[in-house]
């Protein structure tokens, strides 16, 4: 898998290489940007499609073999990531309908 990585950084770049690159700072943009908005459901979308985007050049620029034994530990990054983010969206939201609460006991 990181032969075919090597590979892939090594050959000559195009500007569809170039653009592929610049995903990685946009994304991590896109997160900042979602979590500074404090937006949990954002910053998931932003993490999944990532997350789905590798995977996909995975099998698009690797062996299949490569790529198969790649896909349990992304996916279980995945849903471990997805879990958090959901279970904080959670206590988030209940902590503000506590305070909403409170608010109309005053």
């Amino acid at each position: 898998m990181l032969a075919a990585e090597e590979e892939y950084l090594t050959a000559n770049w195009t500007l569809w290489k170039v653009l592929i690159a610049l995903l990685i700072p946009v994304s991590f943009a896109a997160l900042g940007l979602a979590f500074w908005r404090r937006s949990l459901t954002r910053g998931l979308a932003v993490i999944n499609g990532t997350i789905l985007f590798k995977i996909g050049w995975t099998f698009v620029f690797s062996t299949e073999a490569g790529a198969m034994s790649h896909l349990p530990a992304a996916v279980l990054g995945l849903a471990v990531c997805d879990a958090v983010i959901l279970y904080l969206l959670r206590g988030m939201r209940r902590r503000s309908s506590e305070t909403l609460v409170l608010i109309a006991w005053v």
